[in-house]
Parts: structure tokens; C-alpha cells; sequence
């Protein structure tokens, strides 16, 4: 009997069935339980966070490898053929992501410490085996997502928590008791439900982008200005995080949205009004630092300018009178701005990235001497810039470039780094008081160094090729650019920080959100 082909309305292949609720339902867990799930305070936070990741994942792919098994035995029973053969519908990105699997496979088996390379126990546990679950979670959310709108409500609510526990503990006020029992240092670097402040900064790079996107689209105007005061707070979080890593994020993903909505009034209004509501959000945890006496962590350069600098009113001013500008003209209509605005906007960017450049070459080459501010001190490369970062960037580098042609292509291995940075603990430790380091504190640099060229190739490929397609694709459906801006902002952001499982979980579980929006045709949308 000739097998008949699988229509659009058919019941095996409706828009939400068993195994579409079944990730929905995985996701909630992920935006609720995942974020604020500890057990012993700070001191286990990293396992925590993983053992609840991996348990979660576990059990979505098992399940979803039954229900797909039963839905295939139901197809053949039936008849049912599908229209394309499996490797007929992948993507560029599915192939890149696929490839760096490969690879971190052969990176893994002719690695000096293979057993440490699949596990990543000498690392933050981001090892062979990590990514490989990133891959099956990635697949899955991929294939399978279907939008539904209480799994956002939940991160929604969870981020509120999480937000405010961070500007709480900033003030040293401590709700769930987690800074008990631990010294001021820690008690300075360590903030929420999260882990440290550069851990916090990167989740607010995950989920204030998230919300914002949702505001500048959402068609319901209570869930709208819910997520709009959410990207204030979260703004609020990510200054009280103090960490600038955020900064290198959330910036960025500002200046790529209004480049992105440039020709729209409309957009422009609300993008500003966004930005208005963040600066708000940051003179009230100025008033919220007098009502406590100013009895805080100690804010950074950055953070000072948006909290306490009276230079932040004329810019907060500024951002009021063009949002209300901007929105008062669109009041009757959406109205649609030249090409040569955006081609304009392009230039001052271009310049303005120019000009950081020759800055940066003026004072880390020309001048290394004259005595720079607090703000001006980025532009000074040395082995001392960002707490010593441009140490470790510096010897990362030497160790690639040093460490032979099949560790230059493929690697140390998934998550070595400590084994290749070893040689260099005893000058780490003379020059900065630090006895060792796991991790090169930029994520391109330390997968240049585990993964090697290829691996950080095939990682740039996977991420590159998302950000395209999810662009391309927000034109139709502007869920494509609330699941991609989360992962550009993180990339962003991942130039100073660290993947952990922390946090690297929802980056690839959003490359997968973004992918399955993508891989969607426009009627199904």
C-alpha cells in the first residue's frame, strides 16, 4: 500500500501535541526551579545548578525519545510517510553545532586527560559530556517549541525574585540568609539566587533582553508594561551586580536594536521609553541607598554614572523627551523613516568604534604612562586591565600558540584549561596573589585554547549563523529576536566572563528557542 504524505492538519502532527507540552512544561522548570534552587547557601552552587540541569534534561530527552518512538510506530501503522528525509531539513546552524560536537569528541580522545576533558571536573564543568546534553536539549527545543504564553509569565515572575534578592543583597539585607557564616569578601562577590556578581551580571544579560524584546512587541498591554518594568529592574540587578562585563552586553544590545528598529516611529518611541524606565530604575537605587544610609557594596566607575552622577539626568532627560516625541508623532499611525537613517546611524557607529580604537592603540601602545580615570583605564591594555584579565588573555594567547600544531587545531580538551595554564600558577600567584585559574575569563579565548581553532570555528559558526537566521527571520515573527537578543547579549558579555552552569544552560537553550522559531514556515507563525 503507498504510504500518504503527512499533511499540515494532521493529528500526528498538530501544532501542540504531548511532546510540544512536554518541553513547555521543561521550560517552566528551567525558568523557575533552575534560577532559584540551592542547597547549602553559595558553597555547592555550581553543582547545584547542574545536578538540576542535567536531571532536567535527562529526563525531557528521555521522554521525548518515547513519545517520538510512538509517534513513528503510529506513522508507520498508518501509512504516514513524511515529506522530507531528516537530513534533508537541517540548517546551517544544526550542521555547525553538530560539527563542534564531532570535534570536542576528537579533542576529547586524543586529549592528555581525556577522563578530565568529558567530565570537565578540573574546569566549571563544561566538559564533553556538558555539551552533548547542550546539543540534545538544543535539538529538542528546536524541533519541538511551540509558543505558549504562561512560559514566559514564569520567568517573568522568577526573574522579579531574583532581580530584587541581588539589589537587596547589594545592601547587604539578606532575606534567605545566603551571606551567613561568610566572610565580607565573599559577601561582596556573591549576590541572589545566582552565584557571584559576574555570574549575576551574565543572567541579567540572558533575561533582561528577553523582557525587553517582549515589551518592544508583545501584543497584550498589561504583559507589555509587566516585562517593561521587569527591564527596569533587571537593569537595576545588572548595576548592583557590579560587575562591567553586563555593560558589555546590554550597551552593545541597545545600540543593535536601534539600529535594528530605526525606521520605525513607533519602535524608536518605545525603545526609548525602555531605556528611560532603565535609567529611572537606576536613580531609584540611589533613593533606596539614602534610605539605607548609603550603607552599600561599592559601586563601580559605570555604575556610579548611571546611579549617582547628576551628567545621567541630562541623559535620562534626553532618552524622556525623544521617547514622548517619537510616540506623540506615531499616535496615529506607525510611520516609516528614510533608509538614510539607519545608513547614518551605521557611520556614527562606525566612527564611534573607530574612535575607542584609537584610544585603545593611543593608550596601551603611544602613551603608557599618563595617569587614566576610572573610565578612561579601559583603553590601557596591560597584564593588569580588567582584575588582571589581560594577564591570563596574554599567556592564553602564548599557550595556543605554543602548544603544537594538534593542540592549536583541536585542543587541550573540553574544559582543560587549568592543565594548560599550570605552567604559569607560579607567576600568577607572585604577580597577583592568585595560586591558580581554571578559566582564561574571555570564552572565545578558552575555547581557542580546549577546543583549538577548529572547535572555536565551529563555535562561531553555530552561534554566527543563528544570529543571522533569527534576524532574517524577526521580520515575520519577533519571537526570533526575544530568543536571539539573550544570546548576543551574552556573547557580548562572554568577552570578560566565564561559561559555568550557571548560566551557559540558557544560552544554549535560547539557541535552540531561536532555531525552532526559525525552522517554523510563515503560516505556521
Amino acid at each position: 500500500m503507498a504510504k500518504k504524505k503527512l499533511k499540515k492538519n494532521d493529528t500526528l502532527t498538530s501544532n501542540y501535541n504531548t511532546a510540544n507540552a512536554f518541553l513547555n512544561y521543561y521550560l517552566v522548570l528551567m525558568f523557575s526551579v533552575f534560577p532559584l534552587y540551592y542547597s547549602n547557601k553559595y558553597s555547592h552552587i555550581r553543582h547545584d545548578k547542574l545536578n538540576v540541569f542535567l536531571l532536567l534534561s535527562c529526563v525531557l530527552t528521555i521522554a521525548e525519545i518515547i513519545i517520538g518512538l510512538v509517534l513513528l510506530n503510529e506513522r508507520r501503522r498508518s501509512g504516514i510517510a513524511s515529506e522530507k528525509k531528516w537530513y534533508q531539513t537541517l540548517s546551517v546552524t544544526d550542521c555547525a553545532f553538530a560539527s563542534l560536537i564531532l570535534l570536542y569528541i576528537i579533542s576529547t580522545l586524543f586529549s592528555a586527560f581525556p577522563g578530565e576533558s568529558f567530565s570537565g571536573e578540573i574546569g566549571r564543568n563544561n566538559g564533553l559530556f556538558l555539551f552533548i546534553v547542550y546539543f540534545f536539549v538544543y535539538i529538542i527545543a528546536s524541533r519541538l517549541f511551540v509558543f505558549k504564553e504562561y512560559v514566559f509569565i514564569v520567568p517573568a515572575a522568577v526573574c522579579a525574585i531574583v532581580f530584587t534578592l541581588c539589589v537587596l543583597n547589594y545592601f547587604y539585607i539578606d532575606p534567605l540568609g545566603m551571606l551567613v557564616g561568610y566572610s565580607a569578601k565573599t559577601a561582596e562577590d556573591f549576590t541572589s539566587t545566582i552565584g557571584n556578581k559576574n555570574l549575576m551580571s551574565a543572567f541579567c544579560c540572558i533575561m533582561v533582553p528577553l523582557f525587553l524584546v517582549f515589551y518592544l512587541n508583545h501584543k497584550n498591554t498589561v504583559l507589555r508594561y509587566v516585562y517593561l518594568g521587569l527591564t527596569g529592574l533587571g537593569f537595576a540587578a545588572l548595576l548592583c551586580s557590579d560587575s562591567e562585563g553586563g555593560f558589555l552586553g546590554i550597551i552593545p544590545l541597545l545600540a543593535v536594536l536601534l539600529l535594528y528598529y530605526s525606521r520605525s516611529v513607533k519602535k524608536l518611541g518605545m525603545l526609548f521609553t525602555a531605556t528611560s524606565v532603565m535609567l529611572v530604575f537606576a536613580k531609584l537605587v540611589r533613593l533606596f541607598s539614602l534610605a539605607m544610609g548609603d550603607k552599600e557594596k561599592g559601586f563601580g566607575a559605570l555604575q556610579k554614572f548611571f546611579i549617582y552622577s547628576d551628567k545621567s539626568y541630562l541623559l535620562l532627560g534626553a532618552c524622556v523627551v525623544l521617547a514622548a516625541a517619537l510616540l506623540i508623532i506615531s499616535r496615529k499611525g506607525d510611520k516609516t523613516l528614510p533608509k538614510a537613517v539607519p545608513i547614518a546611524l551605521g557611520v556614527v557607529y562606525a566612527l564611534a568604534l573607530a574612535g575607542m580604537i584609537a584610544l585603545f592603540a593611543h593608550y596601551t601602545f603611544a602613551d603608557t604612562s599618563s595617569k587614566l580615570n576610572s573610565l578612561t583605564k579601559f583603553f590601557r591594555f596591560n597584564e593588569k586591565w580588567g582584575t588582571h584579565r589581560g594577564y591570563m588573555w596574554i599567556k592564553s594567547w602564548e599557550i595556543f600558540l605554543t602548544s603544537g600544531v594538534k593542540n592549536m587545531l583541536i585542543g587541550w580538551g573540553p574544559d582543560t584549561f587549568f592543565k594548560a595554564f599550570e605552567p604559569y600558577f607560579a607567576e600568577l600567584n607572585e604577580k597577583f596573589a592568585n595560586t591558580s585559574t581554571n578559566c582564561a575569563h574571555n570564552e572565545f579565548l578558552n575555547y581557542l585554547v580546549t577546543g583549538g581553532v577548529l572547535g572555536l570555528a565551529a563555535y562561531c559558526a553555530t552561534f554566527g549563523s543563528a544570529i543571522v537566521r533569527a534576524f532574517k527571520k524577526a521580520k515575520e515573527n519577533y519571537l526570533a529576536l526575544a530568543f536571539i537578543a539573550p544570546v548576543v547579549c551574552y556573547l557580548f558579555q562572554s568577552t570578560v566572563n566565564i561559561a559555568t552552569p550557571i548560566t551557559t544552560p540558557l544560552l544554549f537553550l535560547f539557541l535552540g528557542l531561536a532555531e525552532g522559531i526559525c525552522r517554523k514556515s510563515k503560516t505556521e507563525d
